[in-house]
């Protein structure tokens, strides 16, 4: 088996992102978008992994032949030029995991394998005044994985089970009003069947 962990922190000069405004163009009010320096930014994060037999985990050499795989990542970071809460890089939740087995089914030249990778919905405060937040996301995979010879093998697979839309929202505040605009990314299953040669 193998247990991992890992550490990171990234410092960054000049962080450039996309300040929407309320400005007046041409006598008239309009919400304008455009990149500016927003200062310094510090990110900061830990991640776990592990994986192994459950036979040997176990301790018990006639337990099903299954391989197990999961990670854990946890984020944190902070933009100084702009205030709390929620004041992270863009696109970095809290947290992040994942989970997978692989299973050799016993006397037979087939293996099923599956994993889930899971992102809870947070928040990032992009200005004073904009806000966006993103739903959670969940991705299902799965394969069946047929082995003829070690050179040829039929694998039959399926990702994003069960899917879901990727729902985000940004919340503008003016001086007397809140503009909000909601994104939703369609989201698909595909399945695939792929003859697998070795040469």
């Amino acid at each position: 088996g193998l247990v991992s962990v890992g550490v990171f922190e990234r410092r960054i000069d000049q962080l450039i992102r996309t300040r929407t405004a309320l400005e007046s163009v041409n006598g008239t009010d309009r919400w304008v978008a455009r990149p500016q320096n927003v200062g310094e930014a510090r990110t900061r994060g830990l991640e776990l992994e592990a994986r192994g037999r459950l036979a040997e985990w176990l301790d018990q050499p006639e337990a099903p032949r299954v391989e197990l795989r999961g990670n854990v990542s946890v984020f944190h970071s902070r933009v100084d030029g702009v205030p709390g809460p929620d004041n992270r890089i863009d696109q970095q939740p809290d947290w992040s995991g994942s989970l997978g087995a692989d299973w050799r089914v016993r006397d037979w030249p087939l293996t099923l394998g599956a994993s889930v990778t899971y992102t809870p919905a947070y928040a990032v405060q992009v200005d004073a005044l904009q806000r966006s937040t993103t739903d959670t996301r969940q991705v299902i995979d799965a394969y069946a994985l047929w082995s003829f010879s070690p050179a040829l093998q039929l694998r039959l697979s399926v990702s994003n089970f069960q899917p879901r839309d990727s729902v985000s929202t940004i919340a503008v505040t003016g001086t007397s009003t809140v503009q909000t605009a909601t994104t939703r990314n369609p989201s698909t299953t595909a399945w695939a069947l792929r003859l697998e040669m070795k040469l």
